[in-house]
């Protein structure tokens, strides 16, 4: 489908339902970014003579205005000035008619960079984006009954989005600057482009279009590549199209951070963890704007659901000559969970100590007086754990899997690596709503409501899509009793009001969404009363902002209190059978349990959950996908403010799977995704020796009976 030029209304901000790369004009030009083949060197010349007519090439030092966008506080070049940061840095970027010519030509234009140029060499501290370290308790010393348990857990798990890549269209009119595009942080982006560009701020037009990437690293991304578009449609006076391959895609805005965290707990005998030194590394690329909030927020997770008394965290974010990588706030957590998740299961191995057991000796108990460590609202906590166990009898077939293991290798009349094996595993974590050490929370978030004499309610603010605005109207509707469609979408900002918040942050979502039902509430009761007040005039206005409550806080100085607004907690079983003949694993079910608060909506709930765990499991093994036939969905019975389920159920999935998968193939899976052979490859390995181990035996027995005879 193709889509004309609209002519826009007077409002600086307009929400479209249509696609960016469904736009097109008859004088529409392409665009393709030029990218730096090396990942480190210094650019000599750019040979663009010999680029065919009406095709042109634009870089750094066409940029009329400011040469860098700012993204909470960081620079991020427009296009590389001499010194190239990474491979793929955008050099410049090439226009023409033809969108495959102008990709060919992206590609193959000729360069001279020097490789060998000179960089001085850094310590490691001095790579270093951000930081945090975290020291609860005393330096622990083990006792001689303790355990040591030690482990390097990686997470490299990246979710890929399959439908409309990044891109932009611009063009313009008069002195307005028109822009078409899926951010998600227009005020960022409204400001950036006024900085490159020239055009004042409310001369800049911004229509969102359709969402359907939400990481953190669009935001930036997507600001960048708007601001390289809006250069070209500068120059050119045309409209340009500027639209990411599928390749680059994946590489440039799907990266995700590799997140390696190092264990090493003291564990008593009776399975009370008495210290965690925890070491966090992440690769970050090049840069990444929130390099501290992805610190802070890893080492937060990092102890998952448990108490201990002497806890030592170092979370380090490192910056490299690597593609800035991605890293989705509603997400990150799930990389630590893997790790915290996995060790507790190691643990269980190690000491012989029920997996079940071992968590609710541990569990966190929400302490309200001691504000000197990390507080979590865990809720039915221990209540969830066994009632999940009950329903996927995971007392009962970890019990059996783990003699199976035993069995394997007390019989020596047959392989112990004769499929059918199982295993089965269990995971915990809760899922907070609202990082109150985000700056992103310490600006204002209100949701403005206005009920006109005509029966029509308009809703003030920035939904982060059409299904998240969907929910806002039928919970509107729900509440006052107004028809859905009677209920508006207002986006009629003045420059100075529009929000500062990226709307992809959970905080805005979550927050935004218990703002519309207390403002729905407030109009209701406002509305109750007018019918003593007639002469009130028109509209009913109502406003409802975000604040903390008093009884929270988060203290960032000293990383203690309330980490988040409120918390969900949830654990889920996850159970596998290797293919007798591939021996690929099998999912035979998934069990998921959530103490969330009231369930308004189970039915869709449910159905959102089962949608996450069957995405989740796409990013389980590189280049294949795993499916399963049964999901169990369950929710505790509450009467509590509903809590943010949000991603929780695939932060889960990868520890559960990797626990099953463990115990079934006899060997701790500490990398995800796991690769396609990896389980071959670890049965064959553990076959091959257990195979060595009893030729050893039989050789020591028949050399014995020799040595009788």
């Amino acid at each position: 489908m193709c889509a004309k030029r609209k002519i826009l209304p007077k409002n600086t901000l307009i929400f479209s339902d249509e696609f960016y790369s469904d736009i097109f004009e008859d004088d529409m030009l392409y665009a393709s970014v030029v990218r730096s083949p090396v990942p480190k060197g210094r650019i000599i010349k750019i040979l663009t003579e010999e680029l065919p007519e009406g095709y042109n090439f634009y870089s750094r030092e066409d940029l009329p205005f400011k040469k860098n966008i700012k993204i909470s506080g960081t620079n991020i070049p427009v296009f590389c000035e001499k010194d190239i940061d990474y491979t793929g840095q955008a050099i410049g970027i090439i226009t023409g008619p033809d969108k495959k010519t102008v990709r060919i030509l992206s590609k193959n234009l000729k360069m001279n960079i020097d490789e060998h140029f000179y960089y001085e060499e850094k310590n490691e501290n001095s790579n270093i984006l951000a930081q945090r370290e975290v020291k609860y308790g005393q330096d622990y010393e083990l006792q001689e009954e303790d355990s040591l348990i030690e482990e390097e857990w990686e997470s490299d798990i990246n979710f890929q989005n399959y439908t409309e890549t990044n891109g932009v269209f611009c063009y313009i009119k008069g002195q307005n600057l028109y822009v078409s595009s899926p951010n998600l942080w227009i005020s960022n982006l409204r400001k950036n482009l006024s900085d490159v560009t020239g055009f004042p701020e409310e001369n800049i037009y911004i229509t969102r279009t359709k969402i359907l990437s939400k990481t953190t690293d669009i935001i930036w991304l997507n600001t960048l590549i708007c601001c390289q578009c809006a250069l070209a449609c500068l120059k050119l006076k045309k409209p340009v199209k500027l639209e990411f391959t599928r390749t680059e895609q994946q590489i440039f805005a799907e990266n995700t951070s590799s997140v390696k965290i190092r264990h090493k707990t003291a564990v008593a005998k009776n399975g009370l963890i008495k210290s965690m030194d925890i070491l966090i590394h992440v690769n970050a690329g090049a840069y990444n704007p929130f390099a501290q909030e992805i610190a802070d927020r890893l080492a937060i997770a990092a102890i998952g659901v448990y108490k201990c008394p002497n806890i030592k965290i170092t979370s380090n974010i490192y910056k490299s000559h690597s593609i800035p990588s991605s890293i989705d706030f509603s997400i990150i957590a799930s990389k630590a969970f893997y790790a915290v998740e996995n060790q507790m299961n190691k643990i269980s191995r190690e000491t012989g100590i029920d997996p079940l057991e071992l968590r609710i000796l541990n569990l966190k108990i929400e302490d309200r007086h001691n504000r000197s460590k990390i507080i979590l609202e865990t809720g039915k906590s221990k209540e969830a754990l066994e009632a999940i166990c009950r329903t996927g009898t995971f007392l009962r077939k970890n019990a059996v899997y783990k003699m199976e293991d035993t069995y394997r290798f007390d019989h020596d009349n047959a392989s112990p690596y004769a499929p059918p094996l199982r295993g089965i595993g269990l995971a915990c974590a809760y899922e907070g709503t609202a990082y109150l050490g985000s700056n992103f929370i310490k600006k204002n978030l209100n949701i403005e409501l206005s009920y006109t004499k005509d029966k029509k309610l308009y809703i003030r603010g920035m939904p982060s899509s059409k299904n998240v605005w969907q929910i806002w109207q039928k919970t509107a509707s729900e509440i006052t009793g107004i028809p859905a469609e009677n209920i508006f979408l207002n986006t009629n900002y003045s420059i100075d009001s529009e929000p500062e918040n990226p709307q992809t942050t959970n905080a805005s979502i979550s927050i935004n969404s218990v703002l519309i039902k207390k403002a729905c509430e407030a109009l209701v009761r406002k509305l109750a009363k007018k019918t003593e007040t007639a002469d009130e005039e028109f509209p009913v206005a109502i406003k409802k902002s975000f604040s903390v409550n008093p009884r929270k806080s988060w203290d960032l100085e000293t990383f203690s209190g309330y980490p988040f607004s409120s918390t969900s907690f949830a654990a889920m079983i996850a159970e596998i059978e290797l293919d007798s003949a591939s021996y690929s694993p099998q999912l035979r079910g998934i069990w998921f349990i959530a103490d969330a608060g009231k369930i308004l909506n189970p039915h869709a709930a449910e159905t959102s959950l089962k949608n996450s765990i069957q995405e989740g499991l796409k990013e389980l093994v590189e280049d294949d996908e795993l499916s399963v036939s049964s999901i169990s969905i369950q929710f505790m019975q509450s009467n509590d403010e509903p809590k943010q389920l949000g991603d929780i159920a695939a932060s889960l999935l990868p520890a559960a799977y990797a626990s099953a998968l463990s115990q079934a193939v006899g060997k701790t899976i500490t990398n995800m995704p796991v690769q396609t052979d990896t389980v071959f490859k670890l049965t064959k390995s553990l076959k091959e020796n257990w195979e060595k181990q009893k030729e050893a035996e039989e050789n020591k027995n028949s050399e014995e009976t020799t040595e009788l005879k």
